[in-house]
């Protein structure tokens, strides 16, 4: 597994370009509004932020969980 510190910091960046999306579709008030995406990417947020707590407390079997959940959702992390 690389650097801890180098997944953090994906995570972190990937936490901040799905706020930006949600924040994106928010704007454009859509017809018909994209209810999915944004429960996907709300969902997507609340894993790495799983993630990010359980790199904090150094549970790292139960932060690859969440991250091994995050690339089933279709967000690849770089290990």
């Amino acid at each position: 597994m690389k650097d801890i510190s180098l997944i953090v910091l994906q995570l972190k960046n990937r936490q901040t370009q799905i706020d930006r999306k949600i924040n994106q579709l928010i704007d454009q008030n859509l017809d018909p509004f994209p209810f999915e995406r944004l429960d996907k990417g709300k969902k997507l947020i609340e894993l790495i932020q799983k993630a990010l707590e359980s790199i904090e407390a150094e549970k790292l079997i139960e932060a690859g969980m969440h991250i091994k959940e995050l690339e089933m959702e279709g967000l690849k992390i770089e290990l």
